[in-house]
């Protein structure tokens, strides 16, 4: 009897001695849990400090926008036709942003697209990449050509459709109809693909005779080489313009190759905010 009654308290002393151990195990756990939380809060409130120490700073000297220089963010639009592009380069040049031919059409994919897209993301531009709209085949296999070509990027700038006029619709245009059954698919399917809502590239005529009153929900990227214009016929703002097809760039083929020049309608603040959604 006495026997059973020491056995029965030595198991009883193991227990308590085990319930003390987790207790004490359970104590540190919670306790390593508020010191992960405390170090996750500090570290997450110097976070924000910066955040908008760092915000501010770059708001009070960007936002403002000097008279002799109403467009200060300047970019380049490239294509296999500039040959070799030293990214590095244009980056030191002071330019902010790029569009990058991909696609043309169904088949199309430009020759250069591939390196120009992987570069140019190894700078601190903003990049995007434009699809050249043609008239021959339907939106559908036209989006797909893009969309199988243009991986997705962090912080790559919207899709961009080229709409012009080219060879035989030089003289013989495109009627509303014909033009509207292909875009408006091109469109509908690279918004829904890259969720963001794509620019659309176009000249000064094309604009009036096609996009004028028919696009309002989709940035324009106006092409007016002969002057920039405040904004477009319709009373619109322009996000983007093309201001010359004859820049040079020692970044690109050594002063040996034109390059098209952009600019962004904004301060420096406004395009750094500028995300494209």
């Amino acid at each position: 009897m006495e026997q059973r009654k020491e056995k029965r308290n030595t198991a009883d002393k193991r227990q308590t001695r085990r319930g003390r151990r987790t207790g004490r195990r359970t104590e540190k756990k919670e306790m390593d849990k508020k010191k992960a939380l405390f170090v996750f809060g500090v570290c997450f409130l110097i976070f924000v400090v910066f955040f908008l120490i760092r915000n501010t700073y770059f708001y009070f000297t960007e936002s403002g926008i000097d008279p002799q220089t109403p467009y200060p963010v300047k970019g380049v639009d490239i294509s296999a036709h500039q040959a070799h592009v030293d990214w590095q380069g244009l980056e030191e040049e002071g330019v902010r942003f790029a569009f990058v031919k991909a696609t043309e059409g169904t088949t199309f994919v430009d020759g250069m697209f591939e390196y120009n897209w992987e570069e140019a993301h190894k700078t601190d531009m903003k990049v995007g990449a434009y699809h050249f709209l043609t008239y021959t085949t339907p939106g559908k296999t036209q989006a797909q050509n893009y969309i199988d070509t243009v991986n997705k990027k962090w912080g790559m700038l919207p899709p961009v459709v080229d709409v012009e006029l080219y060879g035989e619709y030089e003289d013989d245009h495109p009627s509303r109809k014909e033009m509207y059954a292909i875009l408006d698919v091109v469109l509908q399917m690279l918004e829904k693909e890259y969720h963001r809502t794509p620019i659309i590239y176009t000249n000064l005529s094309v604009y009036e005779q096609y996009i004028s009153g028919k696009y309002d929900e989709y940035p324009i990227w106006i092409s007016s080489p002969d002057a920039i214009p405040e904004t477009l016929s319709d009373g619109r703002e322009w996000l983007f313009c093309q201001y010359t097809f004859t820049g040079t760039s020692a970044s690109i083929g050594n002063h040996a190759k034109h390059v098209d020049y952009n600019v962004f309608n904004g301060s420096e603040w406004d395009f750094r905010k500028y995300d494209g959604k």
